[in-house]
């Protein structure tokens, strides 16, 4: 049995020219009306139609990095990036378009290099054996470094990377504080093994990292840094709102490749914002801040909650399905939960307009990831904004391909001055209940 992957086409003749004569592909077979070329076993139609599908991946596969250098250097002028390595995947490709915008991936698959293990480095920062221990599980801004080594010996993962669980383990049997981070899993196993530690102080606002029920039933105490962070997120998700509703992004690449040929009357048409509806999924701090900020553009916000609330602006509470049809933006903003967990899926998004972005600096699994990325290779929303995805810090494939998504890397809070007082707060946090103190903010 063999296969052919066929694309409707709106320009039969340019893709024959761009195929045949760019590429260098066979024409297999011609129909008239569809064409069919071969690459190796590949076999690619196209069949004429009044739209293009643009949708998905047309994949060349080469059987070494030399030949993929080759491929590049022969269509550097449709590559949108250079060859690389991806080591989530064990490929070396680059990516290119063609004429009418689908996504072209030219690779070669690699032979997994065998890993050694290696053991992290933890240093003593203030060798003091009569003070109590803390582990720092990543380095963290140097004011609350000097904060904590005035109470605690601080010992500290010094390498630009998470501990492993069996690391975590390994150093935490002797501490008397854990200050760690959201991709540190602290969860019974990890808590059964530290015999000492009296608090888990998370640099976070989030805290669904740790078993919070187990914690408490050790009695041991879980922190976190709420409110210090609520305004840079809140500036990150309108950047965000911004960047996907007037496809900035995608904008800037195409002047950067040279494309930009004068003003055009439907060059790269978004979205409004002004006098637009802004949905808010949990108006918390961070929601509420977001809200607030929609004020200046005139825009009706509406809001779901567990509980009615009082911001300083108007706002109307409704339920989530009201919520998803008459919103024009929609933010995420509550927290990872069993209850939350793909709150949106793909019932859930088919409700929203086809002219509706979505927007995500909450936690990444409050969304069905593959039902989101149909939705927007489909084009029943119009954009998405991610800071945060659902297994961070893979990032599925078929997100990266699709051009009416901006992706951060979990930027939200990621400006000189909060990052500082995070730090501040959570050295603080762990500090007091060391020294017997109320915390700041304690949730068990």
């Amino acid at each position: 049995m063999s296969g052919i992957i066929f694309f409707k086409t709106a320009n039969l003749a340019g893709i024959r020219e761009f195929y045949e004569g760019g590429l260098g592909l066979k024409l297999w077979k011609d129909q008239g009306k569809c064409l069919i070329f071969t690459h190796g076993t590949l076999k690619l139609g196209f069949c004429e139609a009044e739209a293009s599908e643009t949708n998905g991946i047309i994949t060349f596969v080469y059987d070494s990095p030399e030949k993929v250098d080759a491929s590049y250097a022969r269509f550097k002028a449709i590559a949108t990036g250079k060859p690389e390595r991806s080591e989530y995947y064990q490929i070396y490709h680059f990516w290119a378009r063609d004429l009418e915008g689908r996504s072209l991936e030219f690779q070669c698959f690699m032979q997994p290099e065998k890993k050694t293990k290696v053991k992290a480095k933890i240093s003593i920062l203030n060798p003091d054996e009569a003070k109590p221990k803390v582990l720092l599980t990543r380095l963290i801004p140097q004011n609350a470094v000097d904060a904590l080594q005035q109470v605690f010996e601080v010992h500290a993962n010094t390498e630009a990377r998470n501990l492993s669980k069996a690391e975590l383990k390994q150093h935490i049997s002797k501490m008397d504080a854990l200050l760690c981070l959201l991709g540190d899993t602290v969860d019974q196993e990890v808590i059964d093994v530290a015999g000492k530690l009296r608090v888990i102080s998370n640099y976070a606002v989030g805290y669904n990292n740790i078993d919070i029920a187990y914690a408490k039933a050790r009695k041991i105490a879980v922190c976190n840094t709420p409110g210090v962070l609520t305004e840079s997120t809140a500036d990150l998700a309108w950047a965000l709102i911004m960047a996907t509703s007037r496809r900035i992004v995608e904008s800037d690449n195409f002047v950067r490749r040279g494309e930009f040929q004068g003003w055009e009357p439907l060059l790269f048409l978004g979205q409004d914002l002004h006098q637009r509806t802004l949905g808010i999924l949990g108006l918390g701090r961070i929601g509420e801040a977001v809200g607030k900020r929609a004020t200046g553009f005139g825009m009706k916000i509406l809001y779901t909650s567990r509980s009615e609330k009082s911001p300083d602006y108007e706002a109307t509470k409704v339920d989530l399905e009201t919520l998803l049809r008459e919103s024009d933006i929609l933010s995420i903003h509550v927290p990872l939960t069993d209850e939350t967990r793909h709150m949106l899926g793909k019932r859930e998004l088919a409700m929203m307009k086809e002219t509706a972005v979505l927007i995500n600096t909450g936690r990444g699994a409050v969304v069905d990831e593959k039902a989101l990325i149909k939705a927007l290779q489909q084009k029943r929303i119009f954009a998405a904004g991610f800071d945060v995805y659902a297994e961070e810090p893979k990032i599925p494939q078929e997100l990266l391909a699709l051009e009416n998504v901006v992706l951060l890397p979990h930027i939200g809070s990621a400006s000189f001055a909060t990052r500082a007082a995070m730090g501040e707060m959570a050295a603080e946090n762990a500090i007091a209940i060391v020294s017997g103190k109320k915390p700041h903010s304690q949730i068990v």
